[in-house]
């Protein structure tokens, strides 16, 4: 064999490892994928990394990942702000609007997704998947044995729904505990999570039993989210003082917003809430996936 024909079988056969060894990395999941979010306010992006827990709620992880994907999140902004919590993953900021928000219709939208990782459905068949969230928590009757479910702790993020108590209806839902039934019916309510998570912004480290809990915030970012924190806190001094009432003008108190418009099981009966609006933007510049 020549030399020249040796080189090129060498780069084929090199080339063909580097393809295959790509194909196969991303075809794996790990235990802990990994995420990385930029927030921007008043000009500056701050980046926060992530790992979230695949074991312990692999529905909410798999589905927050697929909403990541697909780019669902980029541009949204925080729609909720209280001291202790940032809500988020449902609305635009929009100035020409009174209530300075725009909703992104959430059903609509990710009905088009190819490949949705459904873990919420109508009916008992499983023919009619509902796009909602399996709620992986002890209220909706999950139990680990094996572990614990994670602890909302500084820059944690949790999943969120709407209040639907007055809301009687059932869905199924595919089980992944340790239960000897593999499907269940239970409260809409519970398993009615669409794309709204809020991060965490108390110290305190507690266990929410009705809501989950799927991603940690990496100790090299916890400073970036306290500069976050300082940048808001300067903001407030500068622009209404730096008393309590300063901290109330931070926000525009839009009440009786309607939410979970789209919703199809909550239909007309909708919901209503109050939100505390930051009159300076608080946007999701991007969300990544940095490991799987």
């Amino acid at each position: 064999m020549s030399k020249v024909l040796k080189k090129v079988v060498c780069a084929t056969l090199a080339l063909g490892t580097v393809v295959s060894a790509a194909t196969m990395f991303s075809g794996c999941t790990t235990k802990r994928p990994e995420a990385e979010m930029k927030l921007e306010f008043n000009g500056k992006t701050y980046t926060l990394e992530y790992t979230m827990y695949r074991k312990i709620s692999p529905a909410t992880v798999n589905h927050f990942i697929k909403l990541v994907e697909e780019g669902y999140y980029n541009g949204l902004c925080v729609h909720n702000y209280e001291e202790n919590r940032m809500y988020t993953g449902a609305y635009y900021y929009d100035e020409t609007k009174s209530e300075l928000l725009d909703y992104k219709p959430y059903f609509e939208t990710v009905a088009t997704y190819k490949n949705f990782p459904h873990s919420v459905w109508k009916d008992s068949d499983l023919e009619t998947p509902l796009y909602t969230l399996y709620g992986e928590f002890a209220k909706n009757d999950l139990s680990i044995k094996n572990g614990s479910f994670t602890k909302q702790s500084f820059g944690s993020l949790t999943m969120y729904y709407t209040d639907k108590s007055d809301c009687d209806v059932n869905a199924y839902i595919k089980r992944n505990d340790d239960s000897e039934s593999k499907y269940s019916k239970r409260k809409y309510m519970y398993n009615s999570a669409t794309s709204q998570f809020y991060i965490n912004l108390s110290t305190t480290s507690t266990t929410n039993s009705a809501y989950c809990t799927f991603a940690t915030l990496n100790d090299d970012s916890k400073s970036t989210l306290e500069k976050l924190q300082t940048a808001i806190a300067d903001y407030i001094e500068a622009n209404f003082g730096d008393d309590t009432d300063a901290k109330a003008d931070f926000v525009n108190i839009v009440e009786k917003v309607d939410v979970d418009t789209d919703d199809p099981i909550v239909g007309d009966d909708r919901n209503t809430a109050d939100f505390n609006v930051p009159v300076e933007p608080i946007i999701i510049k991007s969300i990544k996936i940095t490991k799987y």
